[in-house]
């Protein structure tokens, strides 16, 4: 109870939270993993829904480690996931709905190669890494993750997806 400053947090797990492998996807989103989530008390995907609403801040950890595998090259998406209203976002962990195609390290001009949003989009044969927290709430939980670009044997990724989190009163 004290996660927060002392404020209850209302944490929902689900079935995607393990360090899972992306390869042998090449077309675009061709990788789909559905985020199935395990919410005691919440036996609906409309009381899930329901949280950000009732919530005054919601987050969700989101991460994608990559070699050779791209998100959103020159805006081009490869790689995003689906909102709680099943749209396709185009922004990464760290940044904001504003940020098209963009990961954290976008917003602080600090990615491998300055000229893209992403760390990924540099699409180097060295690991890289783009993470960080969601929390625009009218766009959580996270539904579904979709990657692509891991089609041949030097691209691959792997997605970790954190608990949902809401705290505050609205």
């Amino acid at each position: 109870m004290t996660d927060k400053n002392g404020v209850g947090v209302t944490v929902v797990s689900h079935d995607s939270e393990a360090r899972t492998l992306v390869d042998g996807y090449d077309a675009r989103g061709s990788y789909e993993r559905h985020v199935h989530y395990i919410a005691s008390g919440l036996t609906s995907a409309e009381q899930l829904a329901g949280l950000p609403i009732a919530s005054a801040h919601c987050e969700q950890f989101i991460k994608y480690e990559c070699r050779h595998s791209i998100l959103f090259r020159n805006g081009d998406k490869f790689g995003w996931w689906i909102s709680r209203d099943s749209e396709d976002m185009t922004y990464w962990g760290g940044a904001t709905p504003a940020d098209t195609y963009k990961c954290a390290c976008g917003l602080t001009n600090s990615c491998l190669n300055p000229s893209y949003g992403c760390n990924c989009d540099a699409n180097e044969d060295e690991w890289q890494e783009d993470s960080g927290f969601l929390t625009e709430k009218s766009d959580l939980p996270v539904l579904q993750l979709r990657f692509g670009d891991t089609g041949s044997s030097i691209e691959k990724g792997y997605h970790t997806l954190g608990k949902f989190k809401c705290y505050g009163n609205a």
